[in-house]
């Protein structure tokens, strides 16, 4: 979602050029080999092609039709704020807009190869502009002001109107900068010539290292990307060393140091120290240190200054028992560099936990997920179906009088995962229908249900797959009430990984080769009641309205989206009879009331969105004021979803006896419990499903 920094974020996307997936081709070859990038190339665009046109659940004619598309998102994609290619670089590039289908069939690069020796060339252009442009001080008293949004822009006709808007971009980045430094200082020569500077490092080693070594088969992956997400939204193509970064998301472990790091417009600090890490154990490391540099498997250390905080993570992951040295500048001025081994850090904030809430003279159980995650590589890993399964038995022993299981911001994971857990509220029946070009099979589970109690689902507009899976299990067997905003996200579909290479052979001294892997998607999910999920999600019995209403980030908001259809209905019986349930809606429906909070919440989300379209004012008594205006928005929507200290409802963590009951991260996200709005709401509507049954 954007925020107000969001006009930040726009510019950093021009000089990342919305690169979907970072890495290197030449991840499996031998340190001595010299690869064939030409053949690399090649390789990798025939296999991706043949996997689309006959594995894919939907097959796209890559035709003339899709050449014209791939060209436009392309370049457009390498360039998404119009500040880098000149109108005559399209024109240029024009020779290749029927022709791109061909290549794909061939094996060619010729398009891709143009299109990066020219945007190589403008941004090293564009690195030379922007630096002279900040070594002289900045006018801010002219009425000027700058669209940051590219899709409200055309590329510029000439050099000239391009160096122009540089100069807005850069002026726009100094004032920002300046807001963020002032903490009382007074806006005067000193701050802009210190926001100036600053400004110039970041601008510099952005452009450094999209110049950089790496920078061919990161926009080789991008391109690779806009063909395989033109496909559909979730088909994409992983570089040969994303496959292992992928798999440990999932399982919820990594090696690394225990740190949360947090951006501050070009700046990484230090955000949090995650307890039983390296990290924090060794003391040389505090909250708010900013990272200066790291270093790479040899030992320099490389200046992080512009490179994305993702990448600044990978960085700092890496092989068990390494060592990484990182280079801090502590809160005293100090610089200081230290050097830590990587063990092992399991992601306990992101794995199922639950705590008891009480109101309205009841114990209501409440289980947060983040994810259907499953440890793809160890089968005696862990399983989210596991912990939720873990967090229900410790909820029934303190004979809850209903639950809420919250799946706001979850954004799905492991099929397995959900159907099984889906069976612990239902038990025996069909939970979700999958089809695929050849088939219909439909994902049951048996026995009784764990927990039969009153039941409530959070969701939002980012509760998307397998979270849609089951909140629309739940919903079809009248099983527990879904609240939220309006619809889910709408991801209707499930891939599969495939990996894209070739043996090697050991007697003849030729190694393995990988091409990386594609994730496909191979097939759709329909609801119980036959219907997809796909476009239109789950929408929610009870709606609240959210800070993220009004921006497009739904399925349905993808040109590439798959259409939503439908099939036959499963044989299934409801949990509860329709009209008992029809009762209880209405109850549930009555009991959150017109709530002034939800009114303020919706107002100024709207205003929020509405105001990331217009143009920025670059003079410095208009653009305080425009910055004040934005956050007051976020403040007010921020203020409205907290209830007041009085109002707070009393949280019970049950976070096992084992683990420490201190930790930082987990005191907060109870404080946080208590204070929801959304689970204050959640809480009434549960009391009143208990007191109907």
């Amino acid at each position: 979602m954007m925020n107000n920094n969001s006009h930040l974020n726009v510019f950093k996307s021009a000089f990342c050029a919305a690169v979907f997936f970072l890495g290197s081709l030449q991840g499996t070859m031998g340190q001595s080999e010299v690869p064939d990038i030409a053949a690399i190339q090649k390789n990798t665009i025939l296999r991706v092609i043949q996997n689309l046109e006959t594995k894919h659940v939907r097959p796209k004619s890559i035709d003339d039709n899709f050449s014209k598309i791939i060209w436009t998102k392309f370049l457009n994609g390498l360039d998404p704020n119009k500040d880098v290619f000149l109108k005559s670089d399209l024109e240029y590039l024009k020779k290749y807009e029927l022709a791109i289908d061909n290549e794909l069939h061939d094996g060619s690069s010729d398009f891709f190869t143009a299109a990066y020796q020219i945007f190589h060339k403008r941004l090293n252009e564009a690195a030379g502009g922007y630096k002279r442009i900040l070594e002289k001080p900045f006018d801010f008293s002219k009425n000027e002001s700058i669209q940051l949004n590219g899709d409200l822009r055309d590329f510029a006709s000439n050099q000239a109107v391009l160096t122009q808007l540089w100069q807005k971009k850069a002026k726009y980045l100094v004032l920002k900068k300046m807001s963020d430094l002032n903490n009382g200082k007074g806006q005067n020569a000193a701050l802009e010539k210190e926001a100036r500077v600053k400004v110039g490092k970041w601008v510099s080693n952005t452009f450094k290292n999209l110049t950089g070594p790496s920078a061919l088969n990161e926009r080789f992956s991008q391109y690779i990307n806009t063909i395989t997400l033109e496909v559909d939204p979730h088909t994409s193509y992983f570089p040969p060393v994303k496959a292992r970064s992928v798999n440990d998301q999932m399982a919820k472990r990594f090696y690394g140091l225990g740190l949360e790091l947090q951006d501050k417009e070009g700046d990484v600090f230090i955000k949090a120290l995650r307890p039983g890490g390296v990290a924090i154990k060794s003391g040389l490391v505090d909250v708010n240190d900013r990272i200066l540099s790291i270093s790479d498997a040899k030992g320099a250390m490389l200046d992080v200054t512009g490179i994305p905080i993702t990448d600044i993570a990978d960085m700092i992951r890496g092989e068990k028992d390494t060592e990484v040295s990182l280079g801090l500048l502590k809160s005293s001025g100090q610089e200081k560099t230290v050097a830590l081994k990587r063990s092992e850090i399991k992601d306990e904030e992101g794995r199922a936990r639950s705590a008891i809430i009480e109101k309205n003279g009841y114990k209501i159980g409440y289980i947060y997920l983040q994810e259907f995650y499953v440890d793809m590589v160890n089968p005696a890993g862990i399983r989210s179906a596991d912990d939720v399964q873990r967090e229900l038995i410790k909820l029934k022993a303190e004979n809850v009088n209903g639950i809420i299981f919250d799946l706001r911001g979850n954004g799905g994971g492991s099929l397995d995962e959900v159907v099984k857990m889906s069976g612990y509220f239902l038990g025996a029946g069909p939970k979700v229908q999958i089809k695929d070009p050849n088939e219909l099979k439909i994902h049951t589970t048996n026995g009784a249900p764990l927990y039969a109690g009153p039941l409530v689902v959070l969701v939002n507009e980012q509760s998307a797959s397998a979270s849609e899976i089951f909140a629309a299990v739940i919903q079809d067997y009248n099983r527990g009430i879904i609240i939220g905003s309006p619809s889910t996200y709408g991801k209707g579909t499930a891939q599969a990984t495939l990996p894209m290479g070739k043996m090697g052979d050991k007697t003849k001294g030729t190694p393995n080769i990988s091409y990386g892997s594609l994730r496909l998607t191979q097939h759709q999910f329909y609801r119980v009641n036959g219907a997809s999920t796909q476009l239109r999600g789950v929408r929610a019995d009870v709606v609240l309205p959210g800070k993220l209403a009004y921006l497009k980030i739904r399925e349905k908001d993808n040109s590439t989206a798959l259409a939503w259809d439908s099939i036959q209905p499963a044989v299934y019986t409801e949990f509860n009879k329709a009209s008992v349930w029809k009762n209880i809606l209405h109850l549930a429906k009555e009991s959150v009331g017109q709530d002034e909070k939800f009114r303020i919440v919706d107002e100024n989300s709207k205003l929020l969105a509405q105001n990331q379209l217009n143009p920025v004012s670059l003079n410095l008594d208009k653009f305080s004021k425009e910055q004040a205006k934005l956050s007051a928005f976020s403040r007010n929507i921020d203020q409205a979803i907290l209830l007041s200290e009085f109002k707070k409802n009393k949280v019970k963590g049950m976070l096992d006896q084992s683990a420490d009951p201190g930790n930082e991260w987990y005191t907060k996200w109870i404080d946080g419990l208590s204070a929801d709005l959304y689970i204050d709401k959640s809480l009434d509507i549960v009391t009143k499903i208990i007191e109907v049954k």
